[in-house]
């Protein structure tokens, strides 16, 4: 285990500590709540985890763990109770009840905070923050189910290049989003489907400008209560199926002007301002092959696009994301050399779960983290490995590496190969 944060920055825990937080509630018990734990341990905190079962990924780590529901009343209560901040590693809660909780023990905080919960689990809500601080998005239409051959004709007539239908809510790592271009032919009973699917779990579906971008782009930032803000590197995101695949940086390293980094900031002082965001949070952006950086959607918490941050000694974005909501001084971030990710995904061949163990080892100089999820499907995060390079050359490379380790992994383990190898 690296030693804590707090010591390697020359301070005492306890001095850091003395008129912060002790007790830090998570919702959720999956793998980002498990890093978040992880973080909290490592600077002198208690973690309580509400999780779905015991076999969840952060009941693994040395922390309290509640057993029940996101939308349970009972279980949210019981986590606030115990704690003195509640964060979270998803924002798809139940705002109304959270709140309801919460009315309960005014002396609880919750970070992010209520309203900012809301904007960024719907993503038309996202849209129209984003218009408000007069940011660049990608152009939109609504459609609905019960006027959709209406609807489409006019949303062909505005992107005849083609557009994907997304659902406004509930929609991640590719789900709930549809790809629709001229040159592929058009199922329209799928179309319909798709929209009734998303109206029913209540999200509104709107169509999105398809654009032939350059890259994609992600900046990780955490905000402190006082205001205080730093950010980790803009960062190239690479996409398989829908799911974060790799993400390697920063984007300056391989040859993205330092202005757009410079904007990605600004956006990002904006937003955290405007919600009073305290915490980690992550910006996606496409760039467009005019130069401009759109930004695509929020997320209100940590995020995979940043797991590049959590290796040796330097502070993850889990790090000052504990340090933020329990009131902590901020490190700032430092990363060295060229950063690398890669996603380890559930093989898309495989038809059925796949029962898996930790493997025994990453390639020489990467950091491994495994989920200690039990079970692989097709396209699930079963954990990571990063690593540091020298020069963007040496990225790549170790890149091949990590995606080498992955189909020896999987080969090993059921025979199949895992895909994206030499991406």
């Amino acid at each position: 285990m690296s030693e804590p944060i707090a010591e390697r920055n020359g301070e005492a825990p306890n001095q850091l500590i003395e008129n912060a937080v002790q007790r830090v509630g998570i919702l959720g018990g999956g793998q980002l709540a498990k890093m978040i734990a992880e973080a909290a341990l490592r600077h002198g905190l208690q973690p309580i985890v509400l999780g779905g079962s015991r076999s969840d990924p952060a009941a693994s780590c040395e922390c309290e763990l509640i057993v029940g529901a996101l939308d349970d009343a009972s279980s949210l209560s019981e986590l606030a109770s115990s704690s003195n901040v509640v964060t979270l590693e998803n924002e798809f809660l139940d705002v109304v009840r959270l709140s309801l909780v919460l009315d309960q023990l005014p002396e609880v905080q919750l970070q992010p905070g209520l309203g900012t919960i809301a904007v960024a689990q719907d993503k038309l809500r996202q849209r129209r923050l984003f218009q408000r601080l007069a940011m660049d998005i990608l152009e939109y239409e609504l459609v609905h189910s019960s006027s959709l051959h209406r609807d489409l004709r006019r949303t062909w007539k505005r992107f005849p290049e083609g557009f994907v239908l997304k659902w406004s809510r509930f929609g991640y790592d590719g789900r709930g989003n549809l790809t629709l271009r001229p040159h592929k032919r058009t199922d329209l009973e799928a179309v319909a489907e798709f929209c009734r699917r998303g109206e029913a779990r209540g999200a509104t579906v709107y169509a999105e400008q398809w654009v032939d971008f350059v890259r994609e782009l992600a900046m990780v930032s955490t905000r402190a209560k006082n205001g205080d803000q730093v950010y980790f590197p803009l960062m190239i995101s690479r996409q398989e199926n829908g799911v974060c695949r790799e993400v390697l940086g920063p984007a300056t390293s391989f040859g993205q002007d330092a202005t757009i980094e410079w904007r990605a900031q600004e956006i990002a002082r904006a937003i955290a301002k405007e919600l009073d965001l305290v915490g980690s949070f992550a910006l996606e952006f496409f760039l467009d092959r005019s130069g401009r950086l759109l930004i695509n959607e929020m997320a209100p918490r940590v995020h995979n696009t940043g797991h590049f941050s959590l290796f040796e000694n330097e502070p993850s974005q889990f790090d000052l994301h504990v340090q933020a909501v329990a009131g902590l001084p901020l490190s700032r971030p430092s990363v060295h050399g060229v950063a690398v990710m890669r996603n380890i995904l559930g093989p898309w061949e495989t038809a059925t779960e796949i029962p898996c163990t930790t493997p025994e080892e990453s390639p020489p100089g990467t950091s491994l983290v495994w989920y200690g999820k039990q079970m692989a499907s097709p396209g699930r995060k079963m954990g990571h490995v990063t690593g540091r390079a020298r020069n963007a050359e040496a990225a790549l490379d170790l890149l091949q590496r990590m995606a080498m380790f992955e189909a020896d992994y999987w080969s090993a383990t059921c025979g199949l190969e895992a895909t994206g190898v030499g991406q």
